[in-house]
């Protein structure tokens, strides 16, 4: 059964929303209950409901007398506040390029350029729809591991920097070090705030589905082994099985170090072909990768759902194209778009830089490529 969606939860993730792209920044109070109820045209109850949410995720606290409060990303005041003494100067303005971000990325195991992928291209759009309503460009630029970033940073004065995936390590040491205002994007680092969907939960909710609808034989595919990303997935997915005493074979954990569709259709194919027993499931860690493993299954004359179920991972357009159309775990891009930029925002404008990571909440969207089976 398709996951029931709440209106407390709709009317949290609302508010959610407007905490993360700073309508209510940290320290301020939300609007009243019954104020949140007349925006939102729901009832008193619902309103309570949803603020309860908030307060578990640790985003507000409620305080005796004012209100509900929203907390710090870090639990650590950022913002300053009247009674704060030396609060810094904004940034020095003294040209054009002091209104522009950088957007980073990579480009992938086959050296292609990855913001043509739906991920990436959605990301950035809803980064750049932020900046431009705070009056910064977002520039984007790859940035591979034999790039000289001292160089690209010093062409140009950026306010920011974004950094996008699977980064160097000594490109994000380079930026600790002379203290860039930067974020990591779907990736972490324990030294740089990072900004990324619950990887481990998606995963693990993934497989705990196909398990609860009577699959024991389920094979995954990874991407690339260097993402945390591909890491958080391989230890959600294990986790599951291992919490439901489903038997891990290492046959079964397949990949070819890539996110691409063709990998997914050659992996699986392979597979098909090699494998003494069929899985009845099957979990990719992308879409592209469950697309390109589904046109493997078909061409090999098996059905999809009824030999094989299929779940993917990033709820892509594409996912919703084809037949039977993909269940897979989506990422909410927009929260994690408006949560980077106010996290950069922070830094930018007060030089502090704390540490933290901001998980964005994921859901299983539940279509035809999955059934039960007895």
């Amino acid at each position: 059964m398709p996951k029931k969606v709440f209106l407390y939860d709709m009317t949290a993730k609302k508010l959610k929303e407007k905490i993360f792209d700073g309508t209510y920044p940290p320290g301020s109070l939300l609007p009243s209950e019954r104020e949140i109820g007349e925006t939102y045209n729901v009832d008193r109850t619902t309103v309570r409901k949803a603020l309860q949410v908030l307060v578990n995720e640790s985003l507000v606290e409620k305080k005796a007398g004012k209100g509900t409060v929203v907390k710090d990303l870090n639990d650590t005041t950022i913002f300053p506040t009247k009674e704060s003494e030396n609060i810094p100067d904004p940034l020095p303005k003294t040209s054009i390029y002091d209104k522009e971000i950088a957007f980073f990325l990579p480009r992938n195991a086959q050296n292609s350029d990855r913001i043509r992928q739906p991920f990436y291209s959605q990301l950035f759009y809803v980064i750049q729809e932020e900046c431009q309503k705070l009056g910064f460009s977002l520039i984007y630029l790859t940035l591979d591991e034999d790039d000289d970033l001292e160089k690209i940073l010093s062409s140009r004065r950026f306010s920011g920097v974004f950094f996008v995936s699977n980064v160097s390590k000594q490109h994000l040491s380079y930026a600790i070090e002379k203290k860039i205002p930067a974020v990591l994007i779907n990736s972490f680092h324990p030294e740089m705030p990072s900004v990324l969907s619950d990887n481990f939960q998606g995963a693990y909710q993934a497989c705990k589905e196909l398990i609860k609808k009577g699959h024991k034989k389920i094979a995954i595919i990874k991407g690339e082994e260097n993402y945390t990303t591909n890491k958080e997935r391989l230890r959600g997915s294990l986790s599951a099985l291992r919490e439901f005493n489903i038997p891990i074979q290492s046959s079964y954990i397949l990949g070819e170090n890539s996110w691409e569709f063709d990998d997914g259709f050659k992996v699986m194919k392979n597979f098909l072909q090699t494998a003494n027993q069929l899985p009845t499931a099957v979990f990719a860690f992308n879409d592209r990768l469950a697309l390109g493993a589904m046109q493997a299954i078909q061409q090999a004359g098996l059905n999809v759902p009824k030999d094989i179920s299929i779940i993917g991972y990033d709820n892509s357009e594409q996912s919703k194209l084809i037949y039977p159309r993909l269940s897979s775990i989506e990422i909410n891009v927009s929260i994690m778009g408006s949560a980077s930029v106010f996290t950069l925002l922070q830094q930018m404008n007060y030089y502090q830089s704390l540490p933290i990571k901001i998980l964005i909440p994921i859901q299983l969207i539940e279509r035809e490529s999955i059934i039960e089976i007895n």
